[in-house]
C-alpha cells in the first residue's frame, strides 16, 4: 500500500503536458492505441485498449476490438457516467451522465450513442437537428409507427403537433443542464405511475402546464388503459384541483420545482406569474437562476431593471421581489 501511495504521489506531481498521452477530448480519447492509423496506414482505428501489459478477461463470445454496440457505447460511457440526484422513476435530475440513464432505459439495447450523435461534430449550445428529423432516428426502428394514421393512433395527436414527436414523450427536459433544462436520456414511457403519482414533473404536463393531474389521469386511462393510486396522488399534490405545474412548485424535491418553472416559462404560462415570482425566491440557488432566466425569456425583459438577482440573500432579495410583483403582477391585470 506505501509503494502504491508513493507512485501516486509521484504521478500527481507529472506535468500531464509533457508525460500523458493526449489532453482533453482528443482522436486518443476514443480511439485509445491508433498509432498505425495515424501514421497513414489502413489499420482501422480502435475502440478497445490494447497492451502487452493488459489482460482482459472474457467469458462469453470472442472479444472485440472494432465497433461494436458495447465498445462504441462505452466510449462514450467513460465520461457520461455516474451517479446524480435522481427522480421517483429513476431518471437524473441533472446532465453529464447521459450513459447511465440511457441504460436505465428502454432502448439502449439496440441503440447507440452515434446513432444520435455524431462524435466528430460539436453539438453546439443548441440541439441542430428538427423534431422531425428525430422522429425519422426512432423510426428506424420503430417502424409501425411510419404512417401519420399510425402515429395518431399511438399519440393521440396529429402528426404535425409536439404531442407526436418521440422525444417530447419519451425524453422529455428532465435534466439541469449549463443554462438549460435540456433531455433526459432515460427513455421510458410517459405513463409511468413513479412520476404521475410522485408529484413530479411528467411529459403530459411539462406541455400541458395548465392541466391538473386528474386530468392527465383520466386521459392516460382512456387512451392507454393505466390505472393510477387516487390515494397517493392525494397525497403527494397539496393541490390537486389547480395545474400540476403548480403542485410541482411546492415539492420538497428541488429538482421538481426547477423543472416546473422552465416549463411554465418555455410554455409562456403568464397566468403563472404570482407561482414563478415565488419562485425567485426559492431557497435553492439554482432554481432561482432558472426562475430569472425563464421570466425573462417569457417576459422579454431583465430582472436586474428591479435590482433583482438570483444569488442575493434572502434579506437582499426581499424588496426587488415586492417591486416585481407589483410591477409585473398589476400590468397582467391591466
Amino acid at each position: 500500500m506505501k509503494s502504491f501511495e508513493q507512485l501516486a504521489t509521484k504521478m500527481q506531481n507529472l506535468e500531464p503536458v509533457d508525460h500523458a498521452a493526449t489532453l482533453g477530448i482528443s482522436c486518443e480519447a476514443c480511439h485509445l492505441g491508433s498509432r498505425e492509423h495515424a501514421e497513414g496506414s489502413l489499420t482501422k482505428p480502435l475502440f478497445f485498449p490494447v497492451s502487452s501489459s493488459l489482460f482482459v478477461e472474457q467469458k462469453k463470445a470472442q472479444l472485440g476490438y472494432g465497433r461494436t454496440h458495447a465498445n462504441l457505447n462505452w466510449a462514450c460511457g467513460r465520461c457520461h457516467a455516474g451517479h446524480r440526484p435522481q427522480f421517483a422513476a429513476g431518471m437524473s435530475t441533472w446532465n453529464s451522465t447521459e450513459y447511465s440513464d440511457a441504460m436505465r432505459g428502454s432502448c439502449y439495447s439496440e441503440l447507440r450513442c452515434i446513432d444520435c450523435h455524431d462524435p466528430h461534430m460539436a453539438t453546439g449550445q443548441k440541439w441542430q437537428r428538427t423534431p422531425t428529423q428525430d422522429d425519422t432516428l426512432c423510426l428506424n426502428c420503430h417502424q409501425q409507427y411510419e404512417t401519420d394514421e399510425a402515429r395518431s393512433a399511438h399519440t393521440h395527436h396529429a402528426p404535425d403537433s409536439s404531442g407526436s414527436h418521440c422525444m417530447d414523450c419519451h425524453m422529455p427536459r428532465l435534466n439541469e443542464g449549463m443554462q438549460d433544462v435540456v433531455r433526459t436520456h432515460t427513455i421510458f414511457s410517459p405513463t409511468r405511475r413513479e412520476m404521475i403519482e410522485s408529484n413530479q414533473p411528467n411529459a403530459c404536463n411539462l406541455c400541458h402546464t395548465d392541466q391538473t393531474i386528474e386530468w392527465t389521469v383520466e386521459h392516460l386511462h382512456q387512451w392507454y388503459g393505466d390505472e393510477y393510486s387516487k390515494r397517493r396522488i392525494a397525497g403527494n399534490y397539496p393541490q390537486p384541483k389547480r395545474p400540476a405545474t403548480i403542485n410541482w412548485l411546492q415539492n420538497d424535491f428541488k429538482a421538481a420545482r426547477l423543472v416546473a418553472a422552465d416549463a411554465l416559462a418555455r410554455t409562456k404560462a403568464k397566468w403563472a406569474l404570482p407561482e414563478l415570482i415565488d419562485a425567485l425566491d426559492d431557497p435553492y440557488l439554482l432554481n432561482r437562476q432558472f426562475a430569472q432566466t425563464g421570466l425573462e425569456s417569457m417576459l422579454e425583459i431583465q430582472l436586474s431593471d428591479y435590482d433583482y438577482r438570483y444569488y442575493m440573500s434572502p434579506v437582499e432579495r426581499r424588496e426587488p421581489i415586492a417591486r416585481l410583483r407589483e410591477a409585473l403582477l398589476d400590468a397582467a391585470s391591466e
